[in-house]
């Protein structure tokens, strides 16, 4: 059964006409003009709500921040006094190492009562473990705080400690509990208290909750199931209520990242305002969550008005956008029926502009437009016929030289029938560059027939010059077949001749070299002449007026890049690498194409 055919909303959108587009994006207009009013109003009122929700409870929680700094100075200083017991510091340090194999079970008993009665005077001690750098291990666990300690789990709790420690770049790191159950642990390196600057290994403290919750008063507005405290890292060290730890660790990690101290946020589905103190000293965060339903009471009268007012906006915009479409549309119709003419092939049609509008713009525009593809059918009439009157041009021109090259032929015949072996050789060079010179120019050719015009044309200037100069060819054969266009290295080479070898001299070189370079063929022509400056050799390329050297076929340096920009685009064409005195390189870059037939 075959599918009915529906538009998408944006097709529909598309086609609709002009008028309907206007009615609709006043419509749109105002509806967002007018959330925006109520948004804004909404916003004013819960900011109130919340500046005086602040303003209540800033003292209360900066109170509690204070409370929670002044007990992490308070218990950090505590753990001073053990790190300055004699006995401990020399077990840990193993100043008795080597003095018996069951050394380690004295030690490990006598570190453990030193450790319970250190425990007993600090009742929210629940566990200590140290691990000296030997990787030695004593623990002491208050017997009801939990999973029974051993050596194992002695072991992960410092191996996680020296990593945080380590991690961190610090000497003392508070984070969660390490051993996995409801604690906050204090984990800092056991220090020399004589040289501060070495340490004897790691000890950790495993404190209970009951150490931060015995800070809160009764009827706060911080209690236990909407408290969370975070490190300087943003780590949660103490969650309230156990509960709601998978809702709160989400949302609150993200508000405790937020650049302000108050933000709405969802906990268990249900919207609230987190509030938060910053400690100065520690860096730790104090959040606390409330309910956005207690705070936000009485705000239905607010939408009840954001809502009449939306549609009264709604009512007046569709009155004053139907009137105002109906001009617009009008001037927007006799402009389509004269585009309609010019496209039955009526260039002569003129839009009459209502006004000087953007629609009458438009219409003058229009006007201009049909105007200039007027005369743009003339110009490429005119063109074409010029194009062809060239093209008999190029064959009649085409014609005399087949003579200069039979007769040269001729001449060449008689050298030989005369034992002139030097000028027969003349003339066939000369003969195979005005043969190549007919049947490649302005065409393509493979790069060995390029370099075998090249060899021609440098046999002839030899003659004359003798060994003042030598052309030298570095080139693959595997590149012979690459295709490249006709004519491109004998200017290149005639250049370096006439302008650049100090022939007088007679010690010229030439080296010819061309190699892959990924997708591209890459083919230099380097002489040790007198070089040039680089400024002048940019202008040989950029200058907008014709530069040209003396050559075959009247083909310059400058037309050789030109016509590669032609055939390949601009990213390729010509480039030099030369300075005054240090002869001069010049570089063709073209794609790397081979001739149809080969492998």
């Amino acid at each position: 059964m075959r599918r009915p055919f529906r538009l998408s909303p944006l097709k529909r959108l598309r086609d609709m006409r002009i008028r309907k587009k206007i009615l609709l994006s006043n419509m749109v207009i105002i509806l967002m003009l007018a959330l925006a009013i109520g948004t804004a109003a909404t916003t004013a009122s819960r900011h109130y709500i919340q500046a005086n929700t602040r303003e209540l409870s800033a003292r209360v929680i900066d109170q509690y921040s204070k409370n929670v700094d002044n007990h992490v100075k308070e218990f950090v200083s505590s753990t001073l006094f053990l790190l300055n017991d004699e006995l401990l510091t020399h077990i840990v340090a193993g100043r008795d190492e080597g003095k018996g194999g069951d050394r380690y079970a004295v030690d490990f008993s006598r570190v453990s009562g030193l450790l319970y009665q250190y425990g007993n005077n600090n009742p929210s001690i629940n566990s200590v473990t140290i691990m000296d750098r030997g990787g030695r291990l004593y623990w002491w666990q208050r017997p009801a705080s939990g999973t029974e300690m051993n050596a194992d789990t002695a072991r992960g709790i410092a191996t996680k400690a020296e990593a945080l420690l380590a991690e961190s770049g610090q000497g003392i790191y508070w984070s969660a509990s390490l051993r996995g159950t409801d604690e906050v642990a204090l984990s800092r390196y056991y220090l020399d208290m004589n040289q501060v600057n070495r340490n004897f290994g790691v000890i950790v403290f495993h404190l209970d909750r009951a150490y931060f919750m015995n800070l809160l008063s009764e009827g706060s507005i911080i209690q236990a199931d909407n408290l969370l405290i975070l490190n300087e890292n943003d780590e949660p060290l103490f969650e309230g209520d156990a509960g709601l730890l998978a809702a709160i660790r989400a949302s609150a990690r993200a508000g405790a990242r937020a650049s302000s101290d108050e933000e709405t946020m969802k906990i268990d589905g249900h919207p609230s305002l987190m509030l938060r103190s910053r400690s100065e000293e520690t860096g730790w965060s104090v959040l606390c969550f409330i309910p956005m339903a207690r705070l936000m009471e009485g705000t239905r009268i607010l939408e009840t008005m954001i809502a009449f007012i939306c549609a009264l906006f709604i009512f007046v915009a569709m009155a004053v956008a139907f009137w105002f479409s109906i001009g617009t549309t009008r001037d927007i119709k006799l402009l389509e029926r004269t585009m309609r003419r010019v496209e039955d092939g009526d260039l002569t049609v003129k839009a009459i502009p209502a006004g000087k509008d953007e629609i009458g713009m438009l219409a003058v525009r229009f006007n201009m437009m049909v105007a200039r593809i007027n005369e743009l059918v003339v110009r490429v009439s005119e063109e074409r016929l010029a194009k062809q009157q060239a093209e008999y041009s190029v064959l009649l021109a085409r014609i005399n030289p087949h003579f200069l090259y039979n007769t040269l032929g001729m001449i060449r015949w008689f050298s030989r029938s005369r034992g002139q072996t030097e000028i027969e050789s003349m003339v066939g060079a000369l003969n195979g560059l005005l043969q190549s010179s007919i049947r490649r120019s302005g065409g393509m050719d493979t790069l060995g027939g390029e370099l075998g015009n090249v060899r021609d044309y440098v046999h002839l200037q030899k003659i004359g010059y003798g060994d003042a100069f030598e052309v030298e060819y570095e080139v693959d054969e595997g590149l012979l077949d690459a295709q490249v266009p006709g004519f491109i290295l004998q200017p290149l080479v005639e250049n370096a001749i006439m302008h650049g070898l100090e022939i007088s001299k007679g010690h010229g070189r030439i080296r010819i070299g061309a190699e892959r370079r990924g997708t591209d063929i890459r083919i230099s022509v380097e002489d040790n002449g007198i070089g040039m400056d680089p400024a002048f050799a940019r202008e040989l390329l950029a200058s907008d007026r014709e530069r040209r050297y003396p050559g075959l076929n009247g083909i310059g340096v400058r037309h050789v890049h030109e016509r590669i920009r032609v055939l390949y685009g601009e990213p390729y064409g010509m480039s030099f690498d030369t300075a005054p005195g240090a002869g001069t390189t010049i570089i063709l870059t073209m794609p790397y194409r081979r001739e149809e037939g080969t492998g």
